[in-house]
């Protein structure tokens, strides 16, 4: 029997085809071209077409190279083998090892390495330096400092929180009636009205918090599964619910995070997020717009379609709250990779994945800050 794959390309098969990043390469790189006069860095590989994420979630691998290839072994068993070439990440869960000179090749190739714990916890990253992007730097500090700014881009991200936290409302009510629960849809109409009239960040993030508990007031309506979800609890979570939330909020912060290190920008300098010692708050600020519509309509699909199950879970011994077992991450992260390259059955109306929607946000996000134009996230487009 073969062992299992630790690698999520288009499904769980070991030979199966890469499938391209959504849209073409030449949309991609025009998106890039949109700030190659800010001293951006000269590497645009880690967000082209073709570039694909390796999960590694078997425990006891080891991860090496051999000549222009990236091998996953387990013992004496050839796990999986992919082309330095066709790599924009590697994503590595637990007990897994990776040899010094996989290290050196990955970063010379321009293809970070993530550390997380066996349960999904982040723990670090190895990234290439950025070349340039000193002046973009500038302008992203000067406009961290511009209270007139900031409010108007944080305006920006609520808006859009709200616009997917209503989207979302409206898909599930097709089945759910949810927008006739309770008074938790008028909460975001009116929540959505309000956000042009406040005049501080303060009252920004009051409108913002009532909102969200109306959101997930609702979300708690819309969850079919036998796992009980009885509200938003951010950090150690103790059901299955919160932490699969917690754990693709995570990924998903990650992953902003790492295409803004790409571009030049500093991601723990935020606008509407204010900067906290090493937070990726320009992340956090980010992560808005697209954390329903991509992470809890995914948690939604896993659970009531029972994909995942309460056995997929453990009691963390040292740390307490829950933490997924290998056969639930492998479950998760296959789910995660299809619905951000467009190969899941049901992508929220998003042709060709949500990664072509981050290359695009990311480029209006860089055009607000060079040229102070205002941001306007995906939903508004």
């Amino acid at each position: 029997m073969n062992p299992p794959s630790p690698l999520t390309w288009t499904g769980d098969t070991l030979t199966g085809t890469v499938t391209p990043l959504s849209g073409t390469a030449e949309s991609v790189s025009n998106g890039f071209n949109r700030w190659q006069t800010i001293e951006s860095p000269s590497h645009a590989k880690a967000a082209e077409s073709h570039t694909r994420f390796l999960y590694v979630v078997e425990q006891g691998t080891v991860v090496r190279r051999t000549g222009g290839r990236v091998f996953v072994t387990k013992k004496d068993a050839k796990l999986i083998e992919v082309p330095f070439i066709k790599l924009q990440g590697v994503l590595c869960y637990g007990n897994v090892q990776v040899s010094t000179q996989c290290m050196r090749s990955l970063l010379d190739e321009d293809v970070w390495l993530s550390f997380f714990t066996r349960g999904g916890v982040y723990k670090g990253r190895l990234q290439p330096p950025a070349e340039r992007g000193g002046k973009l730097r500038v302008r992203q500090w000067d406009r961290s400092r511009d209270p007139k700014f900031c409010l108007a881009f944080g305006r920006a991200v609520v808006r859009g929180k709200i616009l997917a936290q209503k989207q979302m409302a409206a898909a599930y009510a097709k089945n759910y009636l949810a927008e006739t629960l309770g008074e938790a849809h008028s909460v975001l109409c009116q929540s959505l009205e309000r956000v042009e009239t406040v005049e501080t960040l303060d009252e920004l993030r009051g409108v913002e918090g009532n909102a969200s508990r109306a959101y997930f007031d609702l979300f708690r309506r819309w969850n079919r599964s036998e796992m009980p979800f009885e509200g938003r609890h951010k950090r150690g979570a103790t059901d299955p619910i919160n932490a699969l939330l917690n754990f693709g909020y995570t990924l998903l912060t990650r992953e902003l995070e790492g295409l803004q290190e790409a571009a030049g920008l500093d991601p723990t300098i935020g606008l509407y997020h204010m900067a906290d010692e090493d937070r990726p708050s320009l992340a956090c600020d980010w992560v808005e717009e697209f954390r329903h519509v991509v992470v809890d309509r995914l948690v939604l699909n896993l659970i009531n379609q029972k994909i995942i199950q309460p056995d997929h879970f453990e009691i963390h011994e040292e740390k307490g709250g829950l933490r997924m077992k290998p056969e639930g991450l492998r479950r998760f992260v296959q789910q995660w990779e299809k619905v951000l390259t467009g190969t899941a059955g049901e992508n929220n109306g998003v042709a060709g994945g949500f990664r072509g929607v981050f290359l695009d946000r990311l480029g209006a996000l860089l055009d607000s800050l060079v040229k102070e134009s205002p941001y306007r996230t995906h939903l508004e487009q």
